[in-house]
């Protein structure tokens, strides 16, 4: 029987990195798909958190490679050292365009799958001029400049929205199994373990649950205004925020402001949480405050979360992420650029302060299949 050997090349922020992981699972989840990879190639930046991520999955798949490649980024800022970068990079691109077709020659590589970022570019430019067959993921409302390229020679574009790319076909995100949590809360006494030792639905157990439960996710250094923000409306209108039961995810770069949050009773902070701690997170709260990232807000809704979110105040596309969910599934849009935003940060909160989410009745792990069965069944298509 012939297989094929398959490259994927895409990343860049952790809500792109994952649903290349996801694929990478759905196909080894399912004989049907497994059994016609000879390999799978992960093509991106050494030391990233891709390569991270990729080698722990190849310590339990034989069939996973790793193969680091360098690629220039072009730079929209208009300071002259940008454009001097931009420059530079120009001339090296043909360098990296070589060693992408080198690597794909040296794998054998049948089909690549692109889903973002330019460390992706020269990989699919390559494999272009080797005339191979190139499948395209593109989860925002507006493409990326890479999936704008790489789809006017893609053999199949898929989306997350419709009218994105031209000749696509919309499947939603690629969202992980990972998140589907059927897990029950547990009651263990806190006095048998330390605080720490407790799982997530452990910890879940000690809280309010007459409170609305509310998730708080910004992550990145950008989210550290957010974070501050948040404290200062809390410090204010405690009355408010009292009747909020409040787990927040501060990510490893806003450290310094645990201690501040931990002065809230209410409030349980993390540094960081696995995709099956928040896919518990999500099945226990009731609303969230967060950044427009597609992929994270297609997980939320997923669980039926009402949804304030906080666009990246320098993205075009977060916010037109968000108008989206405001549109169709009447979630909030919250402008960090508005003079009155902390003034309607606390509107919101106090409009919501009772608020009780429907619990989601659907098949949510066959829900999440469908796109993934699709694209895989693309990669696999001679």
């Amino acid at each position: 029987m012939w297989k094929i050997n398959l490259a994927m090349a895409g990343g860049g922020t952790w809500w792109h990195v994952f649903p290349v992981k996801s694929i990478i699972e759905h196909i080894n989840k399912h004989p049907e798909y497994s059994q016609e990879i000879s390999k799978i190639i992960r093509f991106w930046e050494k030391n990233s958190l891709e390569h991270e991520i990729f080698d722990k999955m190849s310590t339990t798949n034989q069939n996973l490679f790793f193969q680091t490649v360098v690629s220039g980024k072009y730079r929209r800022e208009t300071p002259l050292k940008s454009k001097l970068k931009n420059v530079r990079d120009m001339f090296k691109f043909g360098r990296w365009i070589c060693q992408s077709i080198h690597y794909l020659r040296k794998y054998k590589i049948d089909t690549i799958f692109c889903k973002w970022w330019y460390v992706a570019l020269p990989v699919v430019i390559a494999w272009r001029i080797l005339k191979k067959k190139i499948v395209v993921h593109e989860s925002d409302v507006h493409s990326g400049l890479v999936n704008k390229i790489a789809a006017k020679f893609a053999t199949t574009v898929f989306t997350g929205f419709d009218n994105v790319l031209p000749n696509s076909v919309t499947v939603w995100q690629i969202l992980s199994d990972d998140i589907v949590s059927n897990e029950s809360i547990r009651n263990i006494p806190v006095h048998d373990k330390a605080w720490e030792e407790l799982t997530m639905s452990e910890q879940l157990f000690y809280s309010d649950p007459n409170k609305t439960h509310l998730l708080v996710m910004g992550w990145s250094q950008g989210s550290k205004r957010l974070y501050e923000n948040l404290i200062e409306s809390m410090s204010e209108n405690k009355h408010i925020y009292s009747n909020y039961e409040i787990f927040l995810v501060l990510g490893k770069e806003n450290q310094d402001l645990k201690s501040k949050f931990d002065s809230f009773k209410n409030v349980h902070t993390f540094d960081f949480v696995s995709q099956h701690d928040m896919g518990l997170l999500l099945k226990f709260c009731d609303i969230s405050l967060t950044r427009a990232w597609t992929t994270s807000l297609a997980e939320q809704k997923l669980y039926n979360l009402k949804i304030v979110m906080v666009p990246i105040p320098r993205t075009h596309d977060q916010y037109d992420n968000a108008k989206f969910y405001v549109q169709h599934f009447d979630d909030i849009l919250l402008d960090s650029n508005d003079s009155n935003y902390k003034k309607n940060m606390l509107s919101i909160f106090t409009k919501y302060q009772n608020f009780k989410k429907e619990k989601p009745k659907k098949d949510i792990l066959s829900e999440i299949s469908i796109a993934k069965d699709q694209i895989v069944k693309a990669l696999l298509t001679n």
